[in-house]
């Protein structure tokens, strides 16, 4: 029983602080919606979903091997690869403004995004890739006040620079340059607090700490980019065949759900570190005591699901403009979607505490490579909802495969524990 309060108490601490940044869609959607049109909306969003789907390719998916590391670490360690897991991001973020400026035109031609702004995408994904790996690296230090207080001065500072520029009419760009500005600061604040300062992250690490973790950053960058990976396919397919306007549309069906993916994130970011130190003896009781909060997860977060799904529908239209009330017979979709999406990242948190980063990979490549040919194949018959049901269906298959490969791992690991080696 003290172990559920304690998970209940870490998660409702984590759905405050990351309730704080999901707060600033929520709050600039009245705003946003009323002074953009669904075309200049749908420009911002393909910039968000570019900058997120970006950042582990950017970052090597740096949180996530500082996760997966952090335990296996002294302090100094921990540091060199901090240390190096920066060094590398800096110099893959600098390999990607080449290259936009190499392809400028093809890639603004393929992506749908002005060609003068792509740049942008680039340093906005460095940003956030920075801001979620001191994220990480507080939330595993078990840091929860500078965990929160960093998420509050993200948002606000955010917030605040876009309403300045909404205010003077600088429209999409205005609302880019925001939230630019304002991850920037947090990031520099932030590490300056870490004890990072300019000098030591310019410091060449030794050529051993950057190839290991380029290496692991490239075999995981298949599931650290899932998320984003979906959320891309799904955009960029409505943008392609159904205009920049269905991409706002979209993503304003989503917003109401990412209230419910802000309660399950909170869950898994209390529950991880937690599940990695109960797996650590595969001892049989411990193992049980993580297979029933895993139980009860399924259960809280599908009601959590149906609560917030039917708020919405009686918020939803008083919140949003009156050119985006077509989202609203939308979110039943995505809501199911978002839904499976938690069940899936719950099974890869168990694949991720046994290092099978390769079976994670292959998972999320089998979901995305699924949700990019159903939502090819049903876009141009069904709409946009034919990209939701898409991406459904896509993460319900994952949930399954990778169900069944943690049932495997948990069986053999109880089978090293009963049989004796001779």
């Amino acid at each position: 029983m003290s172990t559920k309060r304690t998970l209940a108490k870490h998660s409702l601490f984590y759905t405050v602080a990351n309730g704080v940044e999901a707060l600033v869609p929520f709050l600039l959607a009245p705003i946003l919606t009323r002074s953009l049109s669904p075309t200049d909306y749908g420009i911002w969003i393909l910039f968000i979903t570019y900058a997120t789907f970006m950042r582990p390719l950017i970052g090597m998916s740096a949180p996530d091997a500082i996760r997966m590391r952090f335990y296996d670490f002294d302090q100094k360690q921990l540091d060199q690869f901090i240390h190096t897991v920066l060094f590398v991001m800096t110099n893959v973020m600098i390999f990607g403004l080449i290259i936009i400026f190499l392809f400028q035109d093809f890639i603004a031609v393929a992506t749908k995004f002005p060609v003068a702004w792509l740049i942008s995408i680039v340093v906005a994904a460095f940003l956030y890739e920075v801001f979620y790996t001191v994220l990480a690296i507080l939330q595993f230090q078990g840091e929860r006040v500078a965990f929160l207080y960093t998420q509050i001065a993200q948002a606000v500072l955010s917030m605040g620079f876009i309403l300045c520029f909404i205010y003077f009419d600088w429209g999409w760009q205005g609302v880019i340059l925001g939230r630019a500005i304002g991850l920037c600061i947090t990031c520099v604040l932030s590490l300056y607090k870490l004890g990072y300062s300019a000098s030591q992250l310019l410091r060449i690490p030794p050529r051993s700490f950057y190839r290991n973790t380029a290496s692991f950053g490239l075999v995981y960058v298949p599931s650290g980019m899932i998320i984003m990976a979906m959320a891309l396919i799904d955009k960029v397919v409505a943008a392609h065949y159904l205009g920049v306007a269905a991409s706002g549309i979209y993503a304003v069906a989503a917003l109401f759900s990412s209230a419910f993916w802000v309660v399950n994130n909170s869950f898994v970011l209390a529950w991880t570190p937690w599940l990695f130190r109960r797996l650590k003896g595969d001892e049989p009781e411990k193992i049980r005591e993580v297979l029933t909060v895993s139980a009860l997860y399924f259960v809280v977060a599908s009601c959590a699901a149906g609560t917030v799904y039917f708020f919405s529908l009686w918020f939803a239209p008083i919140l949003l403009g009156e050119a985006f009330h077509d989202a609203i017979p939308l979110m039943k979709y995505i809501m199911i979607a978002i839904v499976l999406q938690g069940f899936f990242m719950h099974n890869m948190k168990f694949l991720h505490n046994y290092k099978k980063v390769t079976v994670m990979s292959v998972c999320s490549l089998i979901a995305i490579a699924c949700n990019l040919w159903l939502s090819i194949a049903w876009v141009t018959e069904f709409g946009i909802k034919g990209v939701m049901q898409a991406t459904t269906i896509s993460f319900a298959i994952a949930f399954v495969i990778s169900s069944i490969l943690v049932i495997a791992q948990l069986v053999q690991t109880n089978k090293k524990e009963v049989i004796p080696v001779v």
